[in-house]
């Protein structure tokens, strides 16, 4: 597994979707994964209760999927916002026991975010604070793979693209 990363509105999902349609590795939703057997879905502001929770959920779906699948992508954060709108790190347990085999963080300029999120969602962000986001979302990547002892590919935006494709493309079995 191959853990896909970046704040809401970077282009995660359009990536995801990218790489699938390229060299056909499927592709899979944490929060997508979570809603499933939480049987409850998240704000439009992406504030987020019982954080630790939901983690429970998302590594029992994960589970599943390397038993029946071995090989796919999981789009998921490193940090969240709790509900009182503060930058919250994923626990670190959670990404010990997903054990990726690699990560990628996807960035992007956070007034091109600011505009995806408000034609997207129509919650108006400042870029002040998804900067603020996507720089500790940045941090924390780097820690996780350094104490996982795992690559880490930091793509910066949408011109990074097609290298982020051969990163993958790279690390399959």
């Amino acid at each position: 597994m191959i853990f896909i990363s970046g704040v809401h509105g970077v282009g995660k999902s359009y990536f995801c979707n990218l790489v699938k349609e390229a060299i056909g590795i499927e592709c899979f939703s944490a929060s997508s994964l979570i809603k499933e057997r939480k049987k409850h879905g998240f704000p439009a502001d992406k504030r987020v209760a019982d954080i630790d929770e939901n983690q429970l959920y998302l590594l029992a779906a994960v589970d599943e999927l390397r038993t029946n699948l071995g090989e796919f992508l999981l789009d998921g954060h490193f940090c969240l916002l709790n509900t009182e709108g503060v930058i919250t790190r994923i626990p670190i347990g959670t990404f010990t026991t997903l054990k990726p085999e690699a990560i990628i963080l996807l960035t992007e300029d956070p007034d091109v975010i600011a505009k995806r999120r408000q034609e997207r969602d129509g919650v108006e962000h400042k870029a002040s604070d998804i900067k603020a986001f996507q720089d500790e979302e940045v941090k924390y990547a780097k820690e996780v793979a350094e104490l996982l002892h795992v690559p880490l590919k930091i793509s910066e935006g949408s011109n990074d693209i097609e290298n982020t494709v051969e990163f993958i493309c790279s690390r399959r079995t």
